[in-house]
């Protein structure tokens, strides 16, 4: 396996730049706003606006894919049940981040399975950073078994640490966006992905 590609896909020689904060669209709001009114069309469309992110979040957590879409949908009716709570104006990505996460921790007690992922369960969506510069199938093989491997590794990251990678990483999210999601200081993101990597990188280039 190229540890060079293995690098460029987790990000390890990275100095962690920043990724700008995700803005909210007018449409979300929106469809957030009808949602609190009762439309259940409007959470359909929700749903359908980020139900894959939150789907590949469980896969990348270490979830089987069925164990993450029960977790994606859970997390779902819970949006729908507590919509009401929500303070319009502050960011609705955030709020249902730390929802999904929640379910996807209580999926991962429930089925208290290792943290190994199969080819099967990986999404191609997920990795179109690889995708896209892959100019043959076998470069397109190479690159999912390579984020089976780097995904399969993650049991030996600490809880946060393991979260913070997937969000910084596999997410692409800034330190910024990630402390406002896990209610952490932007240094205390940055300590955690870096030793995320680095006990990473022992793992699969030794």
């Amino acid at each position: 396996m190229d540890v060079a590609k293995l690098q460029s896909f987790a990000g390890f020689e990275s100095a962690d730049p920043e990724v700008s904060t995700r803005k909210e669209s007018v449409e979300v709001m929106v469809f957030v706003e009808r949602v609190k009114n009762g439309d259940e069309d409007a959470f359909a469309d929700l749903m359908g606006l980020y139900e894959r992110r939150l789907i590949a979040l469980g896969v990348q957590m270490g979830l089987a894919r069925e164990d993450a879409m029960d977790a994606c949908q859970e997390a779902f009716v819970k949006v729908f049940r507590f919509i009401g709570r929500f303070r319009s104006g502050e960011s609705f990505f955030k709020w249902l981040y730390r929802i999904a996460m929640n379910a996807i921790y209580d999926r991962m007690r429930e089925t208290r399975r290792p943290g190994t992922v199969s080819m099967q369960d990986l999404d191609a969506s997920q990795f179109d950073r690889i995708s896209a510069s892959s100019t043959s199938l076998t470069d397109q093989v190479e690159s999912s078994i390579l984020a089976a491997r780097v995904l399969g590794a993650l049991d030996c990251l600490s809880r946060q640490e393991r979260i913070v990678f997937v969000l910084r990483d596999l997410q692409e999210m800034g330190s910024a966006e990630i402390g406002k999601i896990l209610r952490l200081s932007q240094v205390t993101v940055r300590r955690h992905c870096m030793s995320a990597r680095q006990k990473l990188r022992k793992r699969l280039c030794p």
